[in-house]
């Protein structure tokens, strides 16, 4: 068995088990590292579902169960549950993302630029809409100058504080699977909080890969922005979910963006990231000349020659 990283994933060192079941969950589907578990790895399913939840890995835990053909092997009443989560996950994600892409629009109708981050952002760019990125909340970006105009506009159309921080928001909704919605809204990034760098990374914005027509486009990071926020919220936040999206960023295709440095903080993601992979090239593969676009994870169709 591959051994866990005790520095980076204390809440696996003790299960094995659930450590190499995590890090298979976390990796894009069809890659070279896609990591080919058997049934006795999986079961008992019990404590792995455990860890999966506590990790807010359990909808790209049962994708992965799904994608490798484990799923049809389990038990009638567990299948069910785990794709109920899947598709609960996915009516959620459609109401976080039309909420966003409003919230973004009347930002932009006082002045503000705003663009989603984290979960939201990644669940269309890095997972396809497909229900299994989770994430319990959406993160708008601003500029910090903005920050007070933001929360009073928003105030105004239905948000209400929430006691954590003056910028966390709250909104209800009649909906019997989303009661509700809460807001955060940052002003910096895991890798800089710079004014003059949020101000060019927002100048930057791009819409979301559209997956569905009745959605709005939702602007998102350039993907080398987020992929280097990415980064760095792994060297801060250890956690898998942060660690997921740092590997599908590696394997989503890159773009020409203005980025000209690799932060220190994006440096020490990057590495954690490959003692976890240590078939990873050395430095990320960003889209900047001098880093170069070859690297990161490699699909097995591009090993064939086949277009990315």
């Amino acid at each position: 068995m591959t051994p866990a990283p005790a520095a980076f994933f204390p809440d696996t060192t003790g299960c094995p088990r659930a450590y190499r079941l995590l890090r298979a969950a976390c990796e894009p589907p069809g890659t070279a590292t896609d990591v080919r578990l058997v049934d006795e790895d999986i079961r008992p399913l019990g404590e792995l579902l455990e860890y999966a939840i506590v990790a807010k890995m359990l909808c790209l835990f049962a994708d992965w169960l799904d994608r490798h053909g484990h799923t049809t092997g389990l038990a009638r009443p567990m299948q069910q549950f785990l794709r109920a989560q899947r598709r609960l996950n996915t009516h959620r994600w459609r109401m976080h993302h039309r909420e966003a892409a409003r919230v973004i629009t009347i930002l932009a109708g006082c002045g503000v630029p705003a663009a989603a981050i984290n979960g939201i952002a990644h669940a269309s760019l890095l997972y396809h809409a497909d229900g299994s990125r989770q994430s319990s909340d959406v993160d708008i970006l601003i500029p910090a100058e903005a920050a007070d105009d933001a929360v009073n506009v928003l105030t105004r159309c239905g948000y209400y504080a929430t006691g954590r921080r003056t910028t966390a928001l709250h909104r209800d909704f009649d909906d019997p699977l989303v009661p509700g919605l809460t807001l955060d809204l940052s002003t910096r990034l895991a890798h800089t909080s710079e004014p003059a760098d949020i101000a060019s990374i927002l100048a930057r914005r791009t819409p979301a890969p559209q997956h569905a027509a009745d959605l709005e486009p939702l602007p998102i990071l350039s993907r080398d922005d987020g992929f280097l926020h990415a980064l760095a919220r792994v060297a801060a936040q250890r956690r898998w979910p942060a660690l997921a999206d740092a590997l599908h960023y590696s394997a989503h295709p890159t773009t020409t963006t203005a980025v000209a440095v690799v932060p220190a903080s994006a440096q020490t993601g990057w590495q954690l990231l490959r003692s976890c992979w240590p078939q990873l090239p050395e430095r990320p593969p960003l889209s900047e000349a001098d880093i170069g676009d070859a690297g990161g994870i490699t699909t097995r169709h591009q090993e064939l020659g086949g277009r990315p």
